[in-house]
């Protein structure tokens, strides 16, 4: 192959190159924006499905974050809440409370 045979070969494809790094770069914008272009290409496809993921995970954390300090007072106030029932179940009050609650559950 002479020089100028692969000076053309080259160029035809560093051409094909541009061309689809362009048809790549347009799928992975419009994958971005939420839209999902009709002839994507797996890259493309498997993108878009990483950000659809990412961005969903990203709600999942806000909404935990919310959850949080709920959580760490339901933590706090659990022992409490077991040791009242602790003492309304324990003694003779407490069998009383218990048999009362099985002869009306009858």
């Amino acid at each position: 192959m002479s020089a100028e045979e692969r000076a053309v070969d080259l160029e035809r494809r560093v051409e094909e190159l541009r061309r689809a790094n362009e048809r790549l770069g347009r799928e992975l914008i419009e994958a971005e924006a939420g839209r999902r272009p009709a002839a994507a290409t797996p890259a493309a496809r498997a993108i878009a499905k990483l950000v659809g993921e990412r961005d969903s995970a990203q709600a999942a954390l806000a909404e935990l974050a919310e959850l949080r300090p709920e959580l760490e007072h339901l933590r706090r106030e659990n022992p409490q809440l077991r040791a009242e029932v602790e003492r309304l179940r324990g003694g003779y009050l407490g069998l009383l409370r218990r048999a009362r609650a099985r002869l009306l559950n009858r």
